[in-house]
């Protein structure tokens, strides 16, 4: 066969070939977080300007390389051993020419990212397999696009479900890029010419991309291989430059020694099992499939699981960074991300899992463990009287999800990143002393009663229509009336309220689980450890409720606010 003549026969093999688009795009996501994340905080600005657009525009690509997967009647696969490389690698179906490595910045790894977007030669045939530049490969699924709809009709080609393509309302991070719908060929053409656009520049012979720098909208933004060009020369492209001149404006320092020395391509069984680099990199490497899980979801008509998913990447670059500070045992190196594939059913524990809720610095809460997670609403009598509560069902989550604190999420009770687009002050300043150090005691007979006044979530469980807890424990003689209080108190989802009869506390057996409460905060119960983002950890009681509107005073803590407001689920 020619070389220049399509690989690609039947639409079952275009859908294979679309499906290694995904991959390969995938593939180049974790070389380029792993140079990013080496880069030392506050150095090297422009060069962590480039590497992390080119990063967000690899996740742009996957996103239409799945819209084109679904519009062909495939379904795209990221939750799958296969589908993740084992570094060092060549290129997925690559003519195998270089192998890209997990690594620190250095102009070595700068060189093989220009190798990975390296523009086609003028005039190059398409190849399907074995392909030297990805423009090639891109180049094959054109034609056999093209020459299916030919054979076959647009409509037999283009037979997918439409719910499921993913636009740029479905991002918040993409930064002004188009997210293009995949409906038909013109529509698909489109969107793989934005691919190859953004990775090798306009018509494959101008350095410009088309679209306006994501980090500077003043400016005109350039393909991927001419940005990675422009660390290596220290030089930023202007208008009138091109790929034969070079750049010509403005120069930056590119310092090489700013970075954390780790090791290349690290991997789990590197180290022993209890090791402190092994348990932070299988953590790592947990949340890291928890993420392709939840883009398979994305990608398959779940929309709304995207923004979390990209959400859950910042968190990945927390985690890369704190291996960075661990030596890896050869004394010169540090450790670093693998990427490493986790496959659900190994994440389950052999033990009783550890349940704990961490907060994201203005962001979600992170719960990890598999906390249950269930739905309750208060039960009011005919005068509005909050009575009880009740259980409205369970919540279906992973062994680690994020739970929006924002109050904004269009898919609440889970993050889907809005607290980024709009720039939520999560600040903390809840107390971590004990209740018991700050409550207010009330004395009747045997019952002491403790208010600690400042964690009222307004669940008004506190009083009848005719009296408060503080009169009820009062009536000593009526049993009716001290039963009325001890359930009043131990509805209390704060735990504002507590009390002990004859010296001993009584708290309810209550589960641990967290509840989203209706239109109110989260109730976490059973003693779960809440850690804040700087660290410091409340104090772990049965009773605690998180604020879910994001204007609590006493933040991650309920303070009452979202009755103010009229906070609401919807």
């Amino acid at each position: 066969m020619p070389k220049h003549e399509s690989h690609i026969k039947t639409l079952d093999d275009l859908r294979t070939h679309v499906q290694r688009a995904l991959q390969l795009e995938h593939a180049t996501i974790p070389p380029y977080f792993t140079a990013l994340s080496s880069i030392k905080p506050d150095t090297n600005t422009e060069s962590v300007d480039v590497i992390r657009s080119v990063l967000i525009e690899e996740m742009l690509h996957m996103a239409l390389a799945a819209n084109v997967l679904n519009a062909i009647g495939g379904s795209p696969v990221l939750d799958d051993a296969d589908f993740v490389p084992a570094y060092p690698t060549p290129l997925p179906h690559s003519d195998q020419s270089f192998t890209v490595s997990l690594a620190r910045f250095s102009p070595e790894t700068v060189e093989t990212f220009l190798k990975i977007e390296r523009p086609e030669a003028p005039h190059a045939h398409a190849e399907a397999d074995e392909w030297e530049t990805i423009g090639q490969f891109y180049l094959s699924i054109e034609q056999a696009l093209k020459g299916l709809c030919a054979s076959l009709g647009e409509e037999e080609v283009f037979c997918g479900d439409r719910s499921r393509q993913i636009t740029s309302e479905h991002l918040g991070f993409s930064g002004g890029r188009r997210v293009v719908p995949v409906y038909d060929l013109a529509s698909a053409l489109v969107a793989i010419d934005e691919i190859e656009e953004q990775g090798e520049g306009l018509k494959h012979a101008e350095v410009w991309d088309g679209d306006r720098d994501m980090f500077h909208p003043d400016r005109e933004e350039v393909a991927h291989y001419f940005r990675f060009s422009q660390i290596m020369q220290g030089h930023s492209y202007v208008r009138g430059d091109s790929p034969q001149s070079g750049p010509s404006g403005e120069s930056f320092n590119v310092d090489w020694d700013a970075v954390y020395p780790i090791g290349d391509n690290p991997r789990m069984a590197d180290f022993e099992v209890d090791s402190p680099v092994r348990v932070k990199m299988l953590e790592f490497n947990l949340l890291y499939s928890d993420v392709l899980r939840r883009l398979q979801r994305g990608f398959n008509g779940e929309q709304f699981e995207l923004n979390p998913a990209i959400s859950e990447m910042m968190e990945l670059r927390d985690r890369a960074h704190e291996l960075m500070q661990l030596p890896s045992g050869d004394g010169t190196t540090t450790a670093g991300p693998s990427f490493e594939y986790v496959a659900k059913e190994e994440e389950a524990p052999e033990e009783t899992p550890v349940f704990t809720i961490s907060v994201r610095a203005n962001g979600p809460y992170i719960v990890q463990g598999g906390v249950p997670l269930v739905r309750k609403e208060i039960v009011q009598s005919k005068q509005g009287e909050s009575m009880t509560w009740r259980r409205d069902g369970v919540v279906e989550t992973d062994l680690s999800y994020r739970l929006c604190r924002c109050g904004q999420s269009s898919h609440k009770p889970f993050c889907d990143g809005t607290h980024a687009r709009v720039e939520f002050d999560g600040t903390e300043t809840a107390p971590v002393e004990p209740s018991s150090a700050r409550g207010t005691l009330f004395k009747a007979h045997n019952i002491t009663l403790s208010d600690d006044e400042i964690l009222c979530a307004s669940a008004a469980f506190c009083h009848n229509r005719r009296e408060g807890v503080w009169d009820m424990m009062k009536h000593d003689r009526d049993s009716s009336e001290i039963t009325e209080f001890m359930h009043r108190v131990e509805a209390c989802p704060s735990g504002r309220l507590v009390y002990e009869l004859d010296g001993t506390e009584i708290e309810p057996d209550l589960p641990q689980e967290i509840s989203v409460t209706k239109d109110g905060p989260y109730w976490v119960s059973g003693g779960i450890a809440v850690t804040m983002s700087d660290g410091r950890q409340l104090e772990v009681r049965n009773r605690v409720t998180l604020c879910r509107c994001g204007r609590s005073s006493i933040k991650p803590l309920c303070d009452g606010t979202h009755k103010d407001f009229g906070f609401t689920d919807g």
